[in-house]
């Protein structure tokens, strides 16, 4: 709606007049006003995997036990009877379908066919792939164990069994799953200190699940936040900042003082910020054993247009889809921190 009475713009019907004769001046850009950023989903698109088809597209031989067993021996050289082991199994994991609907109205060609600002269909075609990538990040951080089309999300890959009993069709509950629990540490309160928190990287390191070691020994290589939590760790780094000015020499008019981080580090160990990760819990993953699989088929396609005239309707409908699914092949190489207290906001 025009803004009459307004600035130079009059009101009454003088304003009136003005906005029937007048032509609007239209910046001809559409800036998106809705929509979060999506780190660790573009981390993850970065290095996506290949999938292709077949049933359970994802398949991962994993090693539950071990094959060959150890002993002492004398000067005999004696040792006892071998046994023939069965120590793998597969995880699997089957693609997940995302689709976005795009129309294209048979009138609205016509319409703008000549005094077009900002093109419909071109900001459509813009904005599904975002729609997309908004709802595969919000998804990426919930428990979709019960709705089994949806993406399989960090939640379900860094669970001890608690939660989610059961991951890529192998349980985690019961003496013979525990090789497939990942680490969790619940109502781990006021944290977000470099020596609160360095206890974590090192506790998912040596992989300590339930009290006993589990396959340990890889250290995660990121760390995922909120950006709530992740403002107060940064807060501890910026409490010990200093800034040193040496005898006969002070600041000129465009030196800048810069304090705090873009990125934090803590062990050597990446953490960024990610505004879909829930405020209160923290993942400590290892990118080794973690992939976004993206179907070679469906990467984000276009269907093209299909007109909609046998639904007698003049106009045309196209399909974005991305088949692909998040995987995780060794759980006990991540942490899931939570109730995390002390958030900044």
């Amino acid at each position: 709606m025009p803004q009459l009475n307004v600035g130079i713009v009059p009101g009454g019907a003088i304003g009136q007049q003005l906005v029937n004769v007048t032509r609007r001046a239209f910046i001809p850009r559409l800036v998106v006003q809705i929509y979060k950023a999506t780190p660790l989903l573009s981390l993850l698109l970065r290095n996506a995997q290949r999938a292709m088809g077949g049933v359970s597209q994802v398949t991962v031989p994993v090693q539950n036990s071990s094959f060959v067993s150890f002993s002492w021996s004398d000067y005999s050289g004696t040792f006892p009877q071998p046994a023939d082991v069965a120590a793998i199994q597969n995880a699997e994991f089957n693609l997940k379908l995302g689709v976005v609907p795009i129309p294209f109205m048979g009138m609205e060609a016509i319409i703008q066919s000549s005094e077009v600002v900002i093109p419909l269909l071109k900001a459509r075609m813009a904005d599904a792939k975002t729609v997309a990538v908004q709802a595969i990040s919000s998804a990426a951080f919930t428990n979709n164990a019960a709705a089994p089309t949806q993406v399989d999300s960090l939640f379900q890959a860094v669970d001890d069994g608690t939660t989610v009993a059961t991951y890529g069709g192998i349980s985690r509950t019961g003496a013979g799953g525990s090789f497939w629990q990942a680490q969790v540490v619940p109502s781990a309160g006021n944290v977000l200190t470099r020596t609160a928190f360095i206890k974590y990287i090192v506790q998912t390191t040596t992989g300590i699940q339930g009290g006993s070691i589990g396959g340990g020994g890889e250290a995660p290589d990121f760390v995922v936040m909120s950006p709530s939590d992740w403002t107060t760790l940064m807060s501890d780094f910026m409490s010990l900042e200093q800034f040193n000015t040496g005898p006969g020499s002070r600041y000129g008019a465009n030196d800048i003082v810069n304090a705090g981080f873009r990125g934090l580090m803590l062990a050597d160990t990446p953490i960024f910020m990610d505004p879909w990760c829930p405020k209160g819990t923290a993942y400590l993953l290892n990118s080794r054993y973690l992939a976004l699989y993206l179907s070679t088929d469906a990467p984000f396609a276009f269907s093209g247009f299909y007109s909609a005239i046998p639904n007698l309707q003049i106009a045309n409908i196209g399909v974005v889809i991305v088949a692909f699914d998040i995987c995780c092949t060794k759980p006990i190489a991540n942490m899931r921190v939570t109730g995390i207290s002390g958030g900044a906001f």
